[in-house]
């Protein structure tokens, strides 16, 4: 080869060069840009919010904790407050009483030992929620169970029916607690 031909060649092989440095400067740009783009999508859309409640039922934005029921049982199910019922009698207005005890005092422990044990995040406004939803429903399961206790002859004193009526309805409500702790998916 001789001088002129070298020359050629470093000059084709110069803007050869320059000619792939533009490109991956392009390339880089649209890249950043492409990462932008992307972060922006991330932070900015919600493709898909999933809740799976077992034995949950949120009748608005607050939510229901329905106690002592399967998620079978729940298909179609929509409870409207009226039709909850009347408490009037004196037995069930303390079984009522003794109840919400019950959840007031001992429903925040038990809420703050099972979200520790499923690692589940409750604060203190939601816990009082559900409390309250618990509280709410406890005239409809105690007429559930005092039913099933007459239906199964139990109870042939006050005393007696109390005790059913409350150990059932103590139960459901750990139950209930434990299947919602569980579902944290």
């Amino acid at each position: 080869m001789n001088g002129s031909d070298w020359t050629t060649y470093l000059n084709n092989l110069s803007g050869y060069v320059q000619e792939q440095d533009k490109k991956i400067q392009e390339l880089t740009q649209k890249l950043e840009q492409l990462q932008s783009n992307l972060n922006e999508q991330k932070t900015n859309r919600i493709e898909k919010i999933e809740y799976k409640f077992d034995q949950l039922k949120i009748e608005n934005l607050n939510g229901t904790l329905h106690i002592g029921m399967s998620p079978q049982d729940m298909e179609d199910f929509s409870m409207p407050e009226q039709s909850l019922p009347q408490v009037t009698q004196p037995f069930k207005q303390q079984l009522v009483s003794e109840l919400s005890n019950f959840v007031e005092q001992e429903g925040p422990a038990l809420i703050r030992n099972l979200s520790e044990e499923y690692d589940r995040k409750i604060d203190k406004p939601y816990q009082g929620i559900l409390l309250q939803d618990i509280i709410k429903q406890l005239p409809s399961r105690i007429a559930f169970y005092e039913k099933k206790a007459a239906d199964e002859k139990i109870g042939s004193n006050d005393s007696a029916l109390r005790e059913y009526i409350s150990s059932h309805i103590k139960e459901e409500i750990h139950h209930s607690l434990t299947v919602y702790m569980q579902s944290s998916d």
